[in-house]
């Protein structure tokens, strides 16, 4: 019976946004923006938090349009909160951000330096890592611009930020000290306290690239190298992206599918291919871990090795195995020298020896190859003259100067 005694929310909601756009049109943008915020108060009573922060939204806009930044930090950071209850932290960030933009506008440093903390909390939440990463940097360029004390909530995200995003390695007793000095309303702690349970576990969490074997300080080019993947962590998690640098001179062959079970630890192989010589890198490798309330971005150890330019191999072919000639006459011998390792060959000395009945009839009896590459192949001919009767020989050796192998081949040649 006392139905028509209770207000509908979202009809007074309506009323408010009318009287709005009238105080739009008479030209009080500024009463325009107290309309839409009550609206969006309307909204929320009846958790249509879309609207909601809709109208907070048209509120923080039309106190701008009276340049009024106060008041639109204000109208942001309630839209933002709005956004907080739902776990929509990437959006809340965005909003904290533009905040602490506006308070820096308004020479309030420490509470836009808070906003900020709020935003890096925000994205690190998110596993928008980079966006945070950029927005420390941004606080770092205010303070040196404008030096003032750095909030306890932005000091506790920008410790998170730098353990997550670039692998900081500290002490656990220094992170729980900034935990518990940091200052957050009650719509803010879930975010915080998801960022802080998120952070120690990653302190506790180990991810290690090991070598698959003996450890090697040196490896061949075109060499497989087989990396062996491991992290532990207390709570059972997921791997649910990863990034891997290696340096110019590596290839990966292989990765492996990681499993979608959620493990206290793991392991997998990885397999790699040097392609060019000089110094190597594997790592750092950036995991995030994923598991039941909890999101760990974990930053491995880096394996660092010379790779060494690939072995060459010299085979040498030498025809015709027998020949006969008159005692006067000129034979020609086809000599092919190939490489056929993976590396090139250098300072290949080419020698011809003849038995006491031979002589060179052209060219010299020795030569040098400045280098020959993989898979690459030069001819030469020798041309022996006989000088004497019987079964002559021709020995031809090859010796590359940078492995130092050595190759003899012989020809007969009969003399009638």
């Amino acid at each position: 019976m006392f139905k028509f005694l209770k207000s509908d929310p979202v009809k007074k909601a309506k009323k408010h946004i009318e009287k709005a756009l009238i105080e739009i049109e008479e030209g009080y943008p500024e009463y325009a923006s107290v309309e839409y915020e009550k609206a969006a108060r309307r909204f929320l009573e009846v958790e249509q938090t879309d609207f909601a922060v809709k109208y907070f939204r048209e509120a923080a806009y039309y106190a701008l349009e009276k340049n009024d930044h106060n008041r639109c930090s204000e109208m942001k950071i309630a839209a933002a909160e709005c956004l907080l209850q739902e776990g929509r932290y990437d959006e809340a960030g965005g909003l904290y951000s533009e905040s602490s933009d506006h308070l820096q506008r308004e020479k309030r440093p420490k509470d836009a330096n808070r906003s900020l903390g709020v935003a890096i909390s925000g994205y690190l939440a998110a596993r928008n890592f980079s966006t945070a990463t950029n927005l420390v940097r941004k606080a770092e360029k205010r303070l040196k611009e404008t030096p003032s004390k750095k909030d306890s909530l932005y000091l506790l995200a920008e410790l998170c930020a730098k353990i997550l995003c670039e692998g900081l390695d500290i002490a656990a007793k220094e992170f729980e000290k900034a935990a518990k000095s940091a200052k957050s309303n009650e719509i803010e702690q879930p975010l915080i306290d998801f960022l802080i349970t998120s952070t120690r576990l990653a302190i506790q969490t180990e991810i290690i690239l090991d070598w698959a074997g003996a450890p090697q300080e040196e490896v061949n080019v075109k060499e497989p190298l087989e990396i062996e993947l491991r992290y532990k962590c207390p709570t059972e998690v997921q791997i649910v992206d990863h990034r891997l640098p290696l340096s110019n001179s590596v290839i990966i062959t292989k990765e492996p599918e990681y499993t979608q079970t959620p493990s206290k630890e793991e392991s997998w192989l990885l397999e790699f291919k040097p392609v060019l010589s000089g110094m190597g890198s594997i790592g750092p490798l950036t995991v995030t871990l994923e598991g039941d309330r909890v999101l760990v971005n974990k930053h491995s150890n880096t394996l660092e090795f010379r790779i060494a330019r690939a072995p060459s191999a010299i085979a040498l072919d030498l025809k015709p195995e027998r020949v006969s000639c008159n005692l006067g006459e000129e034979a020609v011998l086809q000599v092919t020298i190939l490489n056929e390792g993976d590396g090139p060959a250098e300072n290949i000395e080419v020698t011809v020896e003849l038995s006491d009945g031979l002589e060179m009839s052209l060219g010299i009896e020795e030569k040098l190859i400045n280098f020959l590459g993989s898979g690459e192949n030069i001819r030469v001919q020798a041309f022996v003259r006989a000088v004497g009767q019987g079964e002559e020989l021709v020995t031809i050796k090859v010796v590359d100067g940078r492995s130092g192998q050595e190759i003899v081949k012989t020809s007969m040649i009969r003399v009638g």
